[in-house]
């Protein structure tokens, strides 16, 4: 299984997915690994060590070595994050302020004087063209030194990290919470959401999926593998065409659905053939959109596919028949 899963179950959960290899004494790489997880406020928990412990040195290394790059990139220590001002948030000029001293040092600068004067003559400034605008006075490591207090303070605050189940249960337990959740997911977490939807499509599905955005991500990756769909209502289809075609899913903006080719058309047809035959009162939700499913109407093609009739009424029903 790739990596990368491993590092969305310990983004996402602070779980180490229990690794399997050789056993041997691991303890002395375990330490070292512990302590490399302090220097950027990660620590394991007993549990986790005990089991790194157990394995071999090399299966320890190679843990650690994934591990770290993913914690590191979690508390941002993978980017010197400089400060343009270097006791920040203190001490920060007025806006106005800071210019002056802009343009003065460009008036003291012999290379730069001229074309100052020149601008100033013309009564506006490019600040782009100042040599002290826009550049930092100071480098990472002074940085550091000044804000000493500060990365020791910040020591104090340690996130364990658990010893999780194996790998492949980690990112089932995974998709189904990030499936299943209640609020809507950021633009990133929703990225995870497709690949662990990717991954899990043969496997344990949500129960609910209570945020349209949410099931339309799952939808268009369990369309493209060819899977049944996760529809609840008769709309969950309509997102899904806008999603394929790119569109706004929340169907708060108009999209323009693309043509679709045959075994897109022919899924979404069955999944909603499926939804009304169960429940018809559930074409009823067409009213709310009337003007999308006549058109997704025209897209879907229901007249070639006598097989699916209920999925045929709901679009006799977007255009008042």
């Amino acid at each position: 299984m790739s990596h990368r899963f491993e590092s969305l179950v310990v983004r996402h959960t602070h779980r180490v997915p229990a690794p399997s290899g050789p056993a041997g004494d691991g303890s002395v790489v375990a330490r070292q690994f512990d302590a490399a997880l302090l220097s950027v406020g990660f620590k394991l928990s007993s549990r986790a060590f005990a089991c790194l412990a157990g394995l071999s040195e090399g299966t320890v290394v190679d843990v650690a070595v994934r591990i770290l790059r993913t914690v590191r990139e979690m508390a941002g220590d993978h980017v010197r994050h400089n400060a343009y001002f270097i006791d920040f948030p203190a001490n920060v000029p007025d806006t106005a302020d800071f210019w002056r001293e802009c343009v003065a040092d460009a008036l003291a600068d012999d290379r730069t004087r001229a074309s100052t004067l020149a601008q100033l003559d013309t009564g506006v400034v490019d600040l782009r063209t100042l040599p002290s605008y826009g550049r930092y006075r100071h480098t990472y490591a002074d940085l550091l030194a000044r804000h000493d207090e500060l990365i020791a303070a910040a020591g104090d605050r340690v996130t364990v990290l658990h010893l999780g189940e194996p790998l492949e249960d980690e990112v089932t337990s995974l998709y189904l919470a990030l499936a299943g959740s209640t609020t809507p997911l950021g633009e990133e977490v929703l990225d995870d959401l497709r690949d662990l939807a990717g991954h899990c499509v043969d496997g344990p599905q949500p129960e609910s999926v209570p945020v349209r955005e949410n099931r339309a991500v799952i939808n268009q990756v369990r369309l493209a593998a060819g899977a049944v769909l996760l529809l609840d209502t008769v709309t969950d289809v309509l997102r899904l065409a806008c999603a394929v075609s790119g569109g706004d899913v929340s169907l708060q903006q108009p999209t323009r659905l693309r043509t679709l080719p045959r075994p897109v058309r022919r899924a979404l047809l069955a999944g909603l053939d499926t939804l009304v035959a169960a429940d018809p009162a559930k074409a009823a939700d067409v009213h709310a959109h009337r003007e999308m499913f006549k058109r997704l109407g025209e897209r879907l093609h229901p007249h070639e596919y006598p097989q699916w009739p209920h999925a045929a009424g709901v679009f006799a029903v977007a255009r008042g028949e």
